[in-house]
């Protein structure tokens, strides 16, 4: 069985060189062949060096690419057309594996049936979270925690995290392309990558389960628990729902093109940010306000500005 370990990176060669620290000491099966694909996206620092002195460490097969357009989906597009092994595994380069990651991949695609699999992402944190941190957007700043074995489905609540995810190439290589528009560009913050090949592959009748013991350990930098990072994140965000609902459509009864529950979530939150409550409060009220505002923007101009860019 032959796996494809696929990592984008952009200017984060430090973060990266603790990555494959994680992947060369995990224990891989005698019967699972890795191939770790380092895709470097037009990094200024030093990450090739970092990536050389991989190479061969502990038996460790590393791959350098580099892909000089930007955004992270058209890296992770360039590196799956130059790879070929049976299963694509995918993480971040501020990600570290548990040592059993491998031994869990090969154990589940061993069973048949399996089109994909994902797992949480463990918290890795550089100072104490802020009391205000909004408890209902953890993927800001990437916490999923996953702590029961479900089947990937249109009524699961939560969706495959394309940092901690591996997928028959087989089966991806039916919803292929990830789409250029979305995903991390540079330091612009864009999400939704994941989100669409996701949703392609329940489209597809593709099976997927969670598996909670396929764990990743995520670094959360101070530097992402400011208050601006989460505002710069929710609109991220929100551009890119709107930008998917414009593209895909979606069948719940909306409004402006966007569904209905965000007006009355944003109406909801005015009370709260203007009340004397909690920071907490106040914070995720303005949040959802953001959210709906970010959405109605990506879904009637976003894709009009990514066409000129």
């Amino acid at each position: 069985m032959d796996l494809d370990l696929i990592i984008p990176t952009y200017n984060r060669a430090h973060l990266l060189r603790d990555c494959l620290e994680s992947i060369a000491l995990a224990t891989r099966p005698k019967d699972l062949n890795v191939n770790v694909v380092v895709v470097d996206n037009n990094s200024t620092d030093n990450t090739k060096q970092i990536v050389q002195s991989f190479a061969g460490r502990g038996n460790l097969v590393i791959r350098y690419i580099f892909v000089g357009r930007p955004g992270k989906s058209a890296a992770l597009n360039d590196a799956l057309a130059q790879t070929d092994g049976e299963l694509v595994g995918l993480i971040d380069d501020d990600e570290q594996l548990d040592p059993a990651w491998f031994e869990v991949a090969y154990r589940e695609f061993s069973a048949a049936g399996i089109d994909f699999i994902g797992g949480p992402y463990v918290p890795n944190w550089e100072c104490a979270a802020p009391d205000w941190l909004p408890a209902t957007y953890p993927g800001a700043i990437g916490i999923v925690l996953r702590p029961e074995r479900v089947a990937f489905s249109h009524e699961y609540v939560g969706m495959l995290m394309g940092g901690n995810a591996i997928i028959r190439r087989s089966t991806l290589k039916k919803v292929l392309p990830y789409p250029e528009q979305l995903g991390k560009i540079g330091k612009k913050i864009r999400s939704g990558e994941d989100e669409v090949i996701y949703h392609r592959l329940l489209d597809i009748n593709a099976r997927g389960v969670v598996v909670p013991d396929l764990v990743i350990r995520h670094w959360i930098p101070a530097a992402r628990l400011t208050k601006n990072y989460f505002r710069r994140w929710v609109i991220g965000r929100g551009i890119s729902i709107g930008w998917q609902l414009r593209t895909r459509g979606f069948a719940q009864s909306g409004l402006l093109g966007i569904p209905r529950y965000k007006f009355g979530a944003s109406i909801r939150a005015i009370g709260p940010m203007l009340a004397a409550g909690s920071g907490q409060e106040r914070f995720t009220a303005q949040l959802t306000i953001l959210d709906c505002f970010a959405t109605l923007y990506g879904r009637h101009f976003y894709m009009e500005e990514a066409e000129q860019e």
